[in-house]
């Protein structure tokens, strides 16, 4: 049978702690509580007041180191690479802003900028492999070299391309890739490269093992660039603005011996990693090699060169 007085009682105690709760914050907690938060609240406005002004402080003396070092590029690089034709191998996803840069960045340092070739997806593409094997095939054997498979067939080719003598036989294979839309030239005629830098960025593609092993692949194009010319560097600049993908320059970095003989620069993107492509590119010239930026995996902020 229901207690009714039980739940009577129950519910008179229910509405009496309320009241009491009530009673009490309009009452003597009001003045506690209220001050306690508005106090919080000041305090808070007051912290976020700070930290803005010191990341406007330090983003001023940022943009501002960045300034100098721009100013200063000048006379650290001038005539560093006096004689030295350097071509741009550009991958895909690349900054336009990067490619101006570092062409800037070559003639400024006196080198002659000897081409930009523009690599295609389809370099990597796994739908496109058939199509890269016959254009691969046909140009190795043109070039008089052994196929091994498709993806080192292009890379030897464009190697080679990029460094021989031979006008006819430059034209011809870059006339091939093109024509297989694998890459895009900005000129009509290449001038045959002593040094190459690789500009790229982030692979993005899913699954992830796609994306990685494209950027192996990047990597691997980049270590034949490296083996026929004298000095090669592939650069990025995901150590300052990482993307979402897989970096091409990381991913360089934890591979085989081939690939740590190749320079790397990570912030590529501001000055101090402009001025890092061209140094890297003078000590190639000497034998010495180094991953260089602000990434975790970097040996160096900069080459050494940077004091001779």
């Amino acid at each position: 049978m229901i207690d009714f007085r039980y739940h009577l009682v129950s519910i008179v105690s229910i509405f009496l702690a309320l009241a009491v709760g009530i009673a009490l914050g309009a009452g003597p907690l009001k003045g506690t509580l209220s001050d306690t938060i508005n106090s919080e609240i000041a305090s808070l406005r007051s912290d976020k007041a700070k930290l803005n002004q010191q990341l406007a402080t330090a983003n001023r003396g940022i943009d501002e180191r960045d300034a100098f070092i721009a100013a200063t590029n000048g006379q650290l690089l001038g005539g560093r690479l006096v004689g030295q034709t350097v071509d741009l191998v550009v991958l895909p996803g690349t900054d336009g802003s990067l490619v101006k840069d570092t062409t800037a960045t070559m003639s400024e340092s006196g080198a002659k900028v000897g081409g930009t070739v523009e690599i295609k997806s389809a370099w990597v593409d796994p739908s496109a492999k058939q199509a890269r094997e016959q254009v691969g095939d046909t140009l190795v054997r043109h070039l008089g070299l052994q196929p091994e498979d498709d993806q080192s067939d292009l890379n030897r080719s464009l190697a080679t391309a990029l460094q021989t003598d031979s006008e006819q036989t430059s034209s011809s294979v870059l006339k091939a890739l093109g024509d297989a839309k694998l890459i895009s030239v900005d000129r009509d005629k290449v001038t045959p490269a002593t040094a190459v830098v690789v500009l790229s960025d982030t692979v993005d593609a899913t699954p992830t093992s796609l994306a990685t092993s494209q950027a192996r692949a990047f990597v691997n194009l980049a270590v034949a660039l490296d083996a026929k010319l004298t000095s090669s560097v592939l650069a990025s600049n995901t150590a300052v603005d990482p993307g979402s993908g897989v970096s091409v320059v990381s991913t360089a970095r934890t591979m085989g011996s081939a690939a740590r003989n190749l320079s790397t620069v990570d912030d590529a993107g501001i000055p101090m990693g402009q001025a890092s492509i061209a140094l890297a590119l003078l000590d190639e010239s000497q034998g010495r090699s180094g991953q260089y930026g602000l990434g975790g995996d970097a040996s160096d902020p900069f080459p050494a060169a940077v004091g001779s």
